[in-house]
This record gives structure tokens, sequence and C-alpha cells, in this order.
């Protein structure tokens, strides 16, 4: 009897034993999985923190135009005007030209023999496909055209400055094959800053070392045109 009182007592206590030493395992894992968290958190922060810096916008309703790299001036005539994409900037870029009073000559399809003589010419970039078809110019033969006439401005020390005033809307991929192209042999741009949230243009030129004029809306490139092309 005592025998057996004893087992059991032994027995009893190989029990206890083992359930302490299953509940101590069961709470180590807890703390394993919850410390996982923080560390994930962690993780998901710092890469937000690594995250691109946001573009600083210059312009305002109060601030209109702004200049960077250098100053506005005026450029020597006479002066062409034509377009790269042949998106409806260009017409805007014409009345405005028009309301300033410059003189200068527009062909929106110019090609280099057009532009002889000319001491500036200012470039309207932005791909329209209904202007592009309306011109009856593929996108090919628009490139081939914008080349022929930039190596001839280079050939002819012609100054070129880029004009983009779409805005956003005048951002995509074959709209910034013509601004690439077009930038690449530009003294000076101007432009609506809302077309520059990604900082292409603005680093491009700080890169190059050229002015650019950053306008708030597209009725502001008033100003600076009188001062580069007004009389």
């Amino acid at each position: 009897m005592k025998k057996f009182k004893k087992s059991y007592t032994l027995l009893i206590l190989i029990l206890a034993l083992s359930m302490v030493l299953t509940a101590c395992g069961g709470s180590d894992s807890t703390p394993s999985n919850s410390d996982k968290t923080p560390a994930n958190e962690a993780s998901t922060d710092s890469g937000n923190t690594d995250a691109t810096d946001e573009v600083v916008r210059h312009t305002n309703a109060d601030n209109k135009v702004v200049t960077l790299n250098g100053d506005l001036k005026a450029l020597e005539g006479p002066v062409y005007l034509t377009s790269v994409g042949q998106s409806a900037d260009v017409s805007m870029l014409d009345a405005l030209m028009k309301k300033v009073g410059v003189e200068y000559t527009f062909n929106s399809t110019a090609k280099a023999d057009d532009i002889k003589g000319s001491k500036t010419i200012i470039i309207a970039s932005g791909a329209s496909s209904k202007g592009l078809g309306a011109a009856g110019i593929s996108a090919d033969e628009e490139k081939a055209r914008a080349q022929e006439i930039l190596d001839f401005c280079k050939a002819e020390d012609i100054t070129v400055i880029m004009a983009h005033l779409g805005g956003v809307a005048r951002r995509g991929e074959l709209s910034d094959q013509f601004a690439d192209m077009v930038m690449d042999y530009s003294h000076g741009i101007l432009m609506v800053e809302d077309g520059n949230d990604d900082g292409k243009f603005s680093d491009f030129a700080e890169n190059k070392n050229i002015p650019i004029t950053l306008v708030n809306t597209i009725a502001d490139c008033m100003d600076p045109l009188k001062v580069m092309f007004g009389n």
C-alpha cells in the first residue's frame, strides 16, 4: 500500500512538473512573436524615410515668376517660333507673344532652311497625337524634323529657348522624348511649374547651368516674354 502511495505521489509530481515546463515553453514563444512586430514596423518606417524627397515648388499666386540658375536677359532677334510635338501649346505661346508685341516669325512645322538668319528660336515642346495627325506628321518624322532644326541651331550659333507650357498634362513618354531632345540644345527654359512636379527640368537646368524660368500659370508667361523678346 505504501509503495502504491509513493508511486502515485511520484506520478503527480511528474505530471505537475510537465505542466510547468509546458507553460514556460508557451510563455517563451509569445514574446518572440510580439518582438517581431516592432522590428517590422521599424523597417517600414525606415523605408518611408528613404523615400524620394518632394520637389520644392517656387511659384504661387503671390510669387508668379521665378528664375533659377541666373537672370532673365533680353535675347537678340530675329526671333523664330516653332513646335516640337505639335501640341496646342505653341498656339498659346503665339497668342502671348502677340500680346507682348514680340517681332517674330511663326511656323509650327518649320524646317532648318526656314530659320536661316534667325538669332533666337523659341520651341514649344509637347506631344499631341491630334496635332501630329492634323499636321500629317508621324512621331518619327517630327523627331527627324526637330533634330534637323536643333543641329542647324548648333551649327549657326542660334540661341534655343525651350517653352513647356502644358503643365503635368503635357508630360508622358512621347512628350518627354521631345522635351529631352530640345533641352539638350537649349540655352534656357521657360515653363509652367506644374510640369516640373518631378524636378526633371529644374534638375537638368541646374546640371547644365542654364537659366530656367518657372511660372505659376500660362498667363504669367507674359512678363518673362517681355524681358526676353519685348521691344
